[in-house]
């Protein structure tokens, strides 16, 4: 097989990768045996990710996914992460990727013979596989609890300045209205969230991107009322416009409410799903030194955009590792674009100067059918 047709199906198969909104704001290409990936403006979020925390993370889980792959066929990846991925504000908002300022570039070669990992090798933990990418589930409804997930994380799932903590689900669910209370009473952040969902087939874009109303696991009937909504300004301007007097009311109204308290511990408890912080930490990254300490303050993030990369990458994996286990995710990042609801979070995590909350999921037992996002490969 040549080396752009092994590029070409790597590629293909990062393409399964995780993004906020389904969004996929990748641009890979093949540049004389390498790969080059740019970001594609008019696919980034200005309004709710304006920060481009989720766009970075999503570029990590790509580039797991491809380095998961290669490994499948023989190969290691070498990865530059390239300057241009701490200057993603200055991309335009709308528009095509600009192939001459690719934020990653990625080589494969063969890799180096081993002695084999998992159960019947050295102990190692069992790689990760195409199908797993290809199965890894989302979903949005019902879950149920799995007190053994992520209960013994390795070094090869998360480096030492990473950690996932674990929050009640009271605090979660009070979080996440704060957190979607602020979604609705900002018209720019709703008016992206409605430009993003794909609620009836007949929407152009229903097979290759977006959050479908199967995504969302809305019923058929809510799904054929909503949808002119995100179609048509007569419709939209108006409902943006409720949705910001009540998004404010209601946020007002949680604001004033203290947190609640921590309830008996989820860890065996069945009957729901469990909640996890990935939290990053400046010092134990070696950022106390004086140019780390300048490129974690000038990132929006709050951490280098490298870092965040590999963020991304160990994110995947634990994604990977529950879906492996049977179980499903759900993202909330609503809860670090909120301000209220991130401050919150800190607060009841404890987190100090140095922590950076990067990403808020959930995890369990799926109590129905997971569906089956739309790629645009």
């Amino acid at each position: 097989m040549t080396t752009d047709s092994l590029l070409s199906d790597l590629i293909l198969l990062a393409s399964r990768s995780p993004s906020a909104h389904n969004t996929q704001p990748w641009s890979p290409r093949i540049v004389e045996e390498t790969v080059e990936v740019s970001v594609v403006p008019s696919r980034t979020l200005p309004a709710g990710d304006s920060t481009f925390r989720d766009v970075v993370l999503a570029l990590g889980a790509w580039v797991e996914s491809f380095a998961i792959g290669a490994a499948d066929r023989g190969y290691a990846i070498d990865l530059e992460v390239l300057p241009m991925i701490s200057d993603l504000d200055e991309l335009p908002i709308t528009g095509p990727a600009d192939p001459d300022s690719p934020v990653l570039r990625i080589a494969v070669h063969p890799a180096a013979e081993s002695a084999p990992t998992g159960p019947a090798g050295t102990g190692g933990p069992v790689p990760f596989t195409p199908e797993d990418v290809r199965q890894r589930a989302v979903y949005r409804g019902a879950l149920a609890g799995d007190p053994g997930l992520f209960a013994d994380l390795t070094d090869s799932e998360l480096p030492s300045w990473l950690s996932l903590r674990e929050i009640d689900p009271a605090v979660i669910g009070h979080l996440s209205r704060l957190g979607i209370a602020y979604t609705a009473s900002r018209k720019d952040v709703g008016e992206e969230l409605l430009h993003w969902l794909r609620l009836s087939p007949r929407h152009p874009h229903h097979d290759l991107d977006g959050l479908t109303a199967e995504a969302l696991l809305m019923p058929d009937w809510a799904a054929r009322i909503a949808a002119p909504f995100t179609r048509r300004a007569r419709l939209r301007n108006p409902a943006l416009a409720v949705g910001v007097v009540v998004g404010r009311a209601v946020e007002s109204y949680h604001r004033t409410k203290p947190l609640p308290r921590n309830g008996r511990s989820v860890v065996g408890n069945a009957a729901a799903g469990r909640h996890f912080v990935l939290v990053a930490n400046a010092r134990n990254a070696g950022l106390t030194h004086l140019l780390g300490a300048a490129e974690a303050l000038t990132s929006q993030i709050g951490m280098p955009e490298p870092l965040v990369v590999d963020a991304g990458r160990a994110l995947q994996r634990l994604w990977l590792q529950a879906s492996r286990e049977g179980a499903a995710v759900s993202p909330h990042s609503e809860l670090i674009d909120s301000p209220a609801a991130h401050a919150a979070l800190r607060k009841r995590l404890g987190l100090g100067r140095a922590d950076v909350a990067l990403a808020v999921f959930s995890a369990g037992r799926p109590l129905g059918a997971v569906p089956r996002s739309a790629r645009l490969l």
